[in-house]
């Protein structure tokens, strides 16, 4: 994806001050930026620096082309619609049925709304049946159709729903709309794509496809032979593999596999995600307390993610959080396994909260006690209490772990600098932070032995990303000179992003400071002709915030890459290497924070190196699947999914 190909035919903007000055002229974004140098530069009597040509990625003016429905006057806020917010095989006491407020839009029949459009599948297990009308007065009523899993209308009901829900999630946490991995403005829902025990997302057909299959008899088979099993109806996998598409949309290089920690943080993320939203469901939150007594440290199902595609295998789970920090990171090999120990890091914290602010609560019921007796019957405004005190916390610390993505490095992901990404992130918005949410992950990751590289230290202070070594500031980047369309979560146009991106370009590209940056100069001499490639800027992306104050905090988030090809010899082959960084704008344009991953770290370069050759692993298959393992593709090979 390093074509420098701008969106709808617009023409990028050349990257020169004169021609950018122009262009932000021509845009009204009031003040252009300086032809002359930056304010940090030498003073125009001084010899004309080198400046590096760079390139626009495919993605950079997508931010810009992706729609959304504006709500007129008179238009409700939400969708009100019913769905299983656990698998069908569960109780209804255990919270298996939930109606959920999905943010309103008009739909088409499908439903087909502005970012999701949902499909029948090529041959599914119902055969022809009537078209999905949502917009039916009988339904809107009603609040949708009633779950039931052998009415093929509700599939399609479903998976819209979480879609949605799982989308305006993620829109919420960054303070913008997110792009699609692929071209496209929907994604496609295809509830009964194919007959298997799997689920998947599938870059290039910009859709995500849900499996089904039949029960067939066994000793550990909970469900009768013959039954109709569908992942569509399983709350978790249509979460999970939407997260995929979202991980996708966020960061263009997040695909290649360059250490093993990458196709584990794929599927913790992905499991997180679903995890922490289902305990947004108020009945799911409260069985869950009921069951362990208000100790969520107790043992119980919630601990196992455990789903009607795996029973009718007769499996038992798929992961288990570990609570206790058994587990370590160190000793996990394979990426499930890997992945569940990240989970398992979010979840401890998560419980950790949890009890601090349950305690009290806990204290004043009980008459001072710390915890309910085994046998005693907890109140009904206890349970009320704790439910709300769970589900707002599950709220918290999903938007924090989505807000991550934003600080993460854009190449070559390790979990260590996940835990980086998640203290900055939070840091910056909430700064004293009175209920320790940063302590209690420093603590869980602790136990786990993750650590991330070059800190002194693990706390809160050292783990923070550092500001670049010297001030940098982009005049044309500052809050005044940027146009918006509606509100500072949506540039004007592609022609915006563009600008924008250009001045990126520039500023990653003086040959003074490009290795703040990650990048090198193409023409250095250390390397051979043609080794490294010209810098990308794959995106430039707005963050608005809401702290818990009510203060809000705007920035921009860019994301630079640029691509090293190695040639092979003492018995490596040829070999793909990339760095950058991601870049933090604050409103008056200056870089806050630079995470940098250098196009010259050899030691780096040499880990990858050892571990494509050792795993046979060059990209990560983006179709990742809940129940089925599919193995990585050999060195060279296309991912499956992978335009």
């Amino acid at each position: 994806m390093d074509r420098a190909t701008p969106a709808r035919g617009v023409e990028l903007v050349p990257d020169t001050p004169q021609a950018t000055a122009a262009t932000a002229q021509s845009q009204g974004g009031g003040t252009p930026p300086p032809a002359g140098p930056p304010r940090d530069e030498a003073p125009d009597s001084a010899p004309a620096k080198r400046r590096i040509r760079f390139r626009l990625g495919e993605r950079t003016a997508a931010s810009a082309d992706t729609p959304r429905y504006d709500r007129r006057p008179g238009d409700p806020t939400y969708r009100p619609l019913k769905i299983y917010t656990i698998d069908p095989s569960r109780r209804r006491d255990e919270g298996q049925t939930a109606e959920i407020n999905v943010p309103f839009e008009p739909l088409d029949l499908g439903p087909a709304g502005f970012r999701f459009e949902v499909v029948r599948g090529p041959d599914g297990p119902f055969g022809a049946y009537a078209d999905v009308n949502l917009e039916e007065p009988r339904l809107l009523i009603t609040n949708g159709h009633d779950p039931a899993p052998t009415d093929p209308v509700f599939h399609h009901q479903m998976v819209y729903a979480v879609a949605v829900n799982t989308y305006a999630a993620f829109r919420t946490a960054l303070g913008r709309e997110i792009g699609w991995g692929f071209e496209g403005e929907r994604l496609r829902l295809v509830p009964h794509a194919f007959e298997a025990a799997n689920a998947c997302y599938v870059r290039e057909h910009g859709s995500l496809e849900f499996g089904w299959y039949k029960v067939e008899g066994g000793e550990n088979v909970s469900l009768p032979p013959g039954a109709l099993i569908f992942s569509c109806l399983s709350h978790d996998i249509i979460v999970h593999e939407l997260t995929h598409a979202m991980l996708d949309g966020l960061r263009v290089r997040f695909d290649r596999a360059t250490n093993p920690d990458v196709g584990a943080f794929h599927e913790a993320f992905a499991d997180l995600v679903a995890l922490l939203l289902r305990f947004s469901y108020q009945s799911v939150v409260q069985n869950i307390i009921h069951s362990t007594n208000g100790n969520l440290r107790r043992e119980g199902d919630w601990l196992r993610f455990v789903f009607e595609l795996a029973h009718g295998k007769g499996e038992r789970a798929l992961r288990v959080i570990d609570l206790e920090g058994i587990r370590k990171y160190d000793e996990a090999t394979d990426e499930y396994d890997r992945g569940t120990v990240l989970v398992s890091a979010i979840i401890d914290a998560f419980v950790t909260i949890y009890t601090r602010k349950a305690a009290p609560i806990i204290r004043m019921a009980t008459g001072g006690r710390n915890a309910l007796g085994d046998d005693e019957i907890m109140s009904a405004e206890l349970l009320a209490q704790l439910t709300h005190i769970a589900s707002r916390l599950a709220g918290h610390l999903l938007t924090m772990c989505i807000r991550a993505i934003d600080y993460c490095p854009p190449v070559d992901i390790a979990f260590g600098e996940y835990l980086r990404a998640l203290i900055t992130a939070d840091h910056d918005l909430v700064p004293d932070d009175p209920w320790a949410y940063r302590e209690a992950l420093v603590d869980a990751f602790r136990k786990r032995r993750i650590f991330p590289e070059r800190v002194k230290a693990l706390t809160e202070d050292a783990l923070l990303w550092e500001p670049p070594p010297r001030f940098v500031q982009v005049p044309g980047l500052d809050f005044g000179a940027l146009r918006f369309s509606g509100d500072p979560g949506r540039a004007a146009s592609a022609r915006e992003v563009i600008r924008q991106a250009n001045l990126v370009g520039r500023l990653v590209c003086d040959s003074e400071i490009m290795e703040f940056f990650g990048l090198a100069d193409p023409d250095d001499p250390q390397f051979r002709k043609g080794e490294v490639e010209q810098p990308i800027v794959e995106s430039v992306r707005p963050s608005r915030r809401v702290g818990p104050d009510g203060q809000l905090s705007f920035d921009l988030v860019a994301e630079v890459s640029q691509r090293r090809n190695v040639a092979g010899g003492e018995g490596y082959p040829d070999f793909t290497f990339y760095g950058g960084s991601t870049i933090i704008f604050g409103s008056h344009g200056e870089a806050r924070y630079v995470i940098a991953k250098s196009i010259k770290g050899e030691q780096r370069l040499q880990r990858q190196r050892d571990y494509a050759m050792r795993a046979g692993a060059d990209v990560y298959s983006l179709q990742s699947c809940r129940h089925e393992r599919r193995p990585v593709p050999p060195a060279g090979a296309a991912a499956p999914g992978k335009g």
